[in-house]
Formats: C-alpha cells, sequence, structure tokens
C-alpha cells in the first residue's frame, strides 16, 4: 500500500498532467478546476486541496513543463560528425515541439499576454530553456560554436522551430511554413565555413 507522500505524490502528479492535457486540448478559458479533477480521476475536494485555484493549477503546470523543456533540452547530442550533431538537435527540438503537450506553449503565449504571472513565468521558462539548448549546443557543436554569429544562428533557427511547429497546428497553413529541412540548411549555412 503506497505511503501518504507517495498518494500525495501521485494525486499531484496526475493533476498536473491533467492540466497540461486541458491546456493543449481544450485551452485556458475552457480549462476548469473541475474537468481537471475529472480528468485526472480524484475529487474536486481533493484537487483543491492541493490547488486551491485554477492559477495554482496552471502555476504548476508551467513548472512541470518547464521541467520535461530543460530536461529535453539538457540531453547530450551523440553524432559521428559535428553536421550530423548540429542535425540531430534540431530534429529533437522540432520534435519537443511538435508533441501534443507543446501545445500548451501556444496556449502559454496568448495566455501571457494578458496575466502578469503567468508572463513572468512563461518567459523564465523560455529563456531558461533557450539557454539551456544553447550550451549544449556549444558542447555538442565547439566548431560551429566559434563561428562568429552562432548564437544568434541558433537562436533564429529555435524561434522558426517553435514558430513554424506553433503555426502547423492550424489547418491550411503548410504552404506558409518553412519545414525542418529549410531551417537546418539556414542554420549551418550560417555556421558551416569553407576555412
Amino acid at each position: 500500500m503506497p505511503s501518504r507522500a507517495e498518494r500525495r505524490e501521485q494525486a499531484v502528479e496526475a493533476l498536473l498532467d491533467a492540466t497540461l492535457e486541458s491546456l493543449a486540448t481544450v485551452g485556458f478559458a475552457a480549462t476548469t478546476t473541475r474537468g481537471v479533477a475529472q480528468l485526472a480521476g480524484v475529487s474536486q475536494g481533493l484537487q483543491q486541496h492541493y490547488f486551491p485555484t485554477k492559477t495554482a493549477l496552471i502555476d504548476g503546470a508551467i513548472n512541470r513543463l518547464a521541467t520535461r523543456l530543460l530536461d529535453e533540452a539538457s540531453r547530450p547530442v551523440e553524432g559521428a560528425t559535428e553536421r550530423r550533431r548540429a542535425e540531430l538537435l534540431l530534429r529533437r527540438m522540432w520534435d519537443s515541439y511538435s508533441s501534443p503537450v507543446l501545445a500548451v506553449v501556444a496556449e502559454l503565449l496568448v495566455l501571457a499576454r494578458t496575466h502578469p504571472g503567468t508572463a513572468a513565468m512563461t518567459a523564465s521558462t523560455l529563456t531558461a530553456v533557450t539557454h539551456r539548448i544553447v550550451g549544449v549546443a556549444e558542447r555538442a557543436l565547439p566548431g560551429y560554436a566559434r563561428t562568429p554569429g552562432f548564437r544568434e544562428a541558433l537562436l533564429l533557427a529555435l524561434a522558426a522551430i517553435r514558430d513554424t511547429t506553433t503555426i502547423a497546428r492550424i489547418p491550411g497553413t503548410e504552404g506558409a511554413l518553412p519545414t525542418l529541412d529549410d531551417i537546418v540548411d539556414a542554420f549551418l549555412k550560417s555556421v558551416v565555413t569553407d576555412s
């Protein structure tokens, strides 16, 4: 039988996962504490015990999402050549931002526009994740990292990936977006020198 601490941890994890799922599927406006409790399979009383308000649930979900993004961004990149490692790093970011739970990022960006507390947490999360990705890239791509403009080229590639994968969720936008191959090619053209 699970201990009280284990049951608490399971309930909190279920509630945070349910909050992320709700944000990704129905958006902020339609996410309710009652709906989250039902989705998590816990009573609303238990939900209110751990997260008394919708804001508390959203704050907890942002922290949960930040942890996931930071863990993903921290994984080392392995490949035989620097070019291959660059391709793998950008593909990893593409896959991460394409995942269903990352639809929450788009929802939080919209919410951050009008909710100062969410704006601060979202900005902090995105900044921390970006810095972590840049650090991983600098270690995985030491030759490219010495190229002037490396950081800016990487930030442009990450912004293109984030924006493209977000906009691609809207049916009919495919023709107006770059592909991952386009983004990788542009990044490599910016950092590969012929020396």
